[in-house]
């Protein structure tokens, strides 16, 4: 149906609406020159196209997946990162053995305590929480080695070593320097 306008000073008026049948076209509509036509919006667009909605589908596919992709690689870096945090825990751990170790050179006879036989390796569990309580299991080692002797002096040396989803081996390492009680 169409609806014919004039307007008039910002006003649109209603003037008629006019629609003729003939035997040979079956709807002949009509309007004079300086009338606007107004439609329904629902007969301008009635649907959508095969090529938009395969269009639609197609961004919303890379969309989710992309969130998909940006949530699994949070949750790899998380778990990663609590890894981290349990493997420096072991090996500040073991520094504090080694640092609390005896090693004094004022007493007869010398104690020390404070050598790399005294801190064989050790293997530990590397405890986290979260969606994948599997148990990883880290090798800690200590190594000490004189710096001086006068004044004596020397290294301690922790590595915590594990590995992360079997693909990537991770060191963390902590040094400090200790002299005799």
């Amino acid at each position: 149906m169409l609806f014919f306008l004039e307007e008039r000073q910002g006003l649109s008026i209603v003037l008629k609406e006019t629609t003729y049948r003939r035997k040979d076209k079956p709807l002949l509509k009509t309007k004079a020159p300086n009338q606007k036509t107004v439609r329904n919006r629902s007969q301008a667009r009635a649907g959508m196209t095969l090529v938009e909605v395969m269009m639609a589908l197609v961004i919303t596919g890379l969309t989710v997946g992309g969130i998909v992709d940006g949530y699994i690689y949070c949750m790899t870096a998380t778990t990663k990162d609590a890894l981290y945090m349990a493997a420096n825990a072991r090996a500040l751990e073991r520094m504090e053995d080694a640092r609390a170790a005896v090693w004094n050179t004022q007493s007869y006879p010398v104690v020390d305590q404070l050598n790399t036989t005294n801190f064989p390796d050790l293997v530990v569990n590397l405890n986290k929480s979260g969606p994948d309580p599997a148990v990883i299991t880290a090798t800690v080692k200590t190594t000490i080695t004189q710096i001086s002797t006068n004044p004596p002096l020397r290294e301690i040396h922790v590595d915590c070593i594990w590995n992360f989803q079997g693909t990537e081996v991770v060191t963390n390492s902590i040094e400090t320097c200790r002299a005799p009680n």
